[in-house]
């Protein structure tokens, strides 16, 4: 009996171990994904790169892995926030946020509580950008994240700093500033300065606020940022001139290159020191902007020197100007007051009616003077018709002829599109006909085909449009039969040059060895094969890697070599092989291309359109002004798409 209690126990102690050693590895973190972590290396210099490796990965499951799935969530915020992108609510990086508040990983705290803190900012929602602001303090303080700590205490600071709180502001650029010290970042610093400069402006500490401008001067000339050192001494001449100390900010602002000299700022001490030629000179220059506040600072520091009398005449110009303006950031603002700029307008209306006054009784004596004038004004007047209705009928002839050059030129290009779309067709059949392709392939084909179809008949149903209108205009028009003809010989020879380039570009292709062979049985490429298919597009296409690249900058150099597979049509079974994957996988690569695209191009790449098709268009438009067009039709082209 002894010894089964003995045993009885032994067994209990043995399972509750293993319990605690099951219960602990459950606890524990579980592994971060490695498509993660490179994501999240190359966050800070390459965002771009770091949104692709997350929008390409699977997403990790929110209910079987909630570790990977809120750092995914936390890090395509912070990758679309680092390129600017609009992000409509906080619900994505919320579910990190929510997740990371019940663990002990202080940095993803911090983290996630900046970006709800950025987001909820740029919404509109203050209250609850600050409070998670100070939330994400509270977390960074306890980590050695420098780069966190900057941005969540500039966050904070900027937002103190526009709800016009300097002592609170100062604190926390100042804080800043620290972690950018800290993380020996002299980009962070030269920011963080600046922001501590403009509390002391708020706090008209004016000397220490130029002192503090001055060392982030300093670092910005040691960084070569010269954008950001000549703006900074903007800052500083402006306070010299809010200080009534005009010549010195003058002195400031002239040592500047050209390009990055303030006109209004010149301008206004120019006006402060009694140059008002001059300053009527760069003010003027400064009304070449969209800002309404920059224009009601204008005209008001005109409307100022308008009493001397050089400037008298502009007085009521002025004035006008700057009541429209008061009255435009009235509406803005909601609520700023321009009763001062009333009273004024009121009395210089009163002085302008006394001298209209004065004007009607002048002219009451010169009436004898204007009398004698009066035949050759009617002479004039007469001229000035006759000529008018001449310009006015040259000018309805010189439309008239602009519009039939311009349907011409419709005519052309629906012309060719027609005829291109023609081609597409046979080669969508001729491959639909081949037993290469899969089910999805020749059913995305078919519908391809319809699509072309039906843009065919309406293009037919235009070109019947624009032949009855050009034998309209034609009629109207004496020489315009002349330029028809002209224009038609032009365009058949441009069309039979374009259907001889696409012979000839067929004819390279296929007779390439490294393209038969991987017809024939395709195989996996090496770099050099790559290479080879590559140095073929762009010789044969006339750099065709480098101009789809230009067009769409976001595209890697996978994407890149699949546009190339593409254009080189390779079906999907060809392109498995070259690749070593299933068809479905490249099905899903196109898929994912084309989504980059769509995002990447926006309008110019509809989501209707394959990617087979937007790249055949998008090579006829790099080539809209190429070789290929016959000089004289390129010449129209040419001057067309100018206008």
């Amino acid at each position: 009996m002894r010894n089964t209690t003995i045993y009885t126990l032994y067994i209990l102690t043995i399972i509750s171990a293993l319990f605690n050693i099951c219960c602990t590895r459950d606890t524990d973190e579980k592994n971060i994904l490695p498509e993660l972590i490179k994501a999240e290396s190359v966050m800070f210099d390459h965002p771009d790169n770091a949104l692709y490796i997350l929008e390409t990965m699977p997403m990790p499951s929110a209910r079987r892995d909630k570790e990977n799935h809120a750092l995914w969530c936390l890090l395509t915020t912070q990758a679309k926030y680092k390129q600017m992108m609009k992000i409509p609510s906080d619900s994505l990086v919320k579910i990190a946020y929510n997740y990371y508040k019940h663990t002990d990983n202080t940095r993803r705290k911090a983290m996630s509580a900046l970006y709800m803190g950025n987001i909820n900012d740029e919404l509109g929602n203050i209250e609850e950008a600050m409070q998670y602001y100070l939330e994400g303090k509270t977390e960074v303080e306890k980590t050695d994240d420098y780069k966190t700590g900057y941005l969540i205490m500039s966050s904070l600071g900027i937002l103190y700093l526009y709800r016009n709180l300097p002592d609170y502001a100062l604190e926390a650029c100042t804080k800043a500033y620290d972690y950018a010290v800290k993380d020996s970042n002299k980009r962070y610093q030269t920011a963080s300065l600046k922001f501590i400069a403009r509390c002391y402006c708020i706090s008209h500490q004016f000397p220490k606020a130029i002192e503090t401008y001055q060392k982030s001067c300093n670092i910005a000339l040691e960084m070569n940022n010269y954008d950001y050192y000549y703006d900074t001494l903007k800052e500083i001449a402006s306070i010299h001139t809010n200080n009534n100390e005009a010549k010195k900010s003058q002195d400031i602002l002239k040592s500047f290159p050209i390009k990055y000299q303030p006109s209004i700022l010149i301008g206004i001490n120019y006006s402060l020191l009694n140059q008002y030629d001059s300053a009527y000179i760069y003010l003027n220059k400064a009304l070449n902007t969209d800002n309404i506040y920059t224009k009601r600072l204008i005209y008001r520091t005109l409307f100022n020197f308008s009493n001397t009398p050089k400037y008298r005449k502009y007085q009521k110009t002025f004035c006008d100007s700057l009541l429209f303006y008061n009255d435009s950031i009235l509406t803005l603002d909601k609520g700023k007051e321009i009763v001062s700029y009333k009273e004024k307008y009121d009395h210089q209306k009163l002085i302008n009616e006394q001298q209209q006054l004065k004007l009607e009784k002048a002219q009451t004596q010169r009436m004898l003077f204007i009398i004698t004038f009066c035949l050759v004004i009617v002479i004039a007047i007469l001229v000035y018709l006759y000529q008018k209705r001449l310009v006015k009928k040259e000018n309805t002839i010189r439309i008239q002829s602009e519009q039939l050059k311009e349907y011409m030129l419709q005519l052309h290009e629906n012309e060719s599109k027609f005829m291109q779309n023609l081609q597409y067709i046979d080669e969508l059949k001729e491959q639909i006909s081949s037993h290469d392709n899969d089910t999805e392939e020749r059913s995305m084909q078919k519908e391809q085909i319809e699509n072309l179809q039906v843009e065919n008949t309406q293009l037919s149903e235009r070109i019947q449009y624009l032949q009855t209108t050009i034998g309209k205009y034609a009629s109207l028009l004496d020489d315009a039969q002349k330029d028809i003809e002209r224009f038609r010989n032009i365009s058949e020879e441009s069309l039979k040059l374009k259907e001889r380039e696409r012979v000839l570009t067929d004819y390279l292709i296929d007779n390439n060895k490294l393209i038969s062979e991987l017809k024939k049985k395709s195989h996996l490429l090496s770099d050099n094969d790559w290479k080879k298919l590559e140095e073929l597009c762009n010789s044969v296409w006339n750099g065709f890697s480098e101009k789809l690249s230009s067009v769409c900058p976001q595209l890697t150099e996978q994407e890149v070599r699949l546009c190339l597979l593409i254009k080189l049509r390779f079906n999907n079974t060809q392109m498995a092989a070259i690749y070593g994957v299933s068809p479905a996988s490249i099905s899903q690569k196109k898929f994912r291309l084309k989504k980059h695209l769509c995002e990447a191009m926006q309008e110019s790449f509809p989501e209707e359109m394959t990617l087979e098709r937007w790249l055949d268009e998008l090579w006829k438009s790099i080539c809209r002004y190429s070789n290929f067009y016959p000089p004289q039709l390129r010449n129209l082209l040419s001057n067309k798409y100018s206008k």
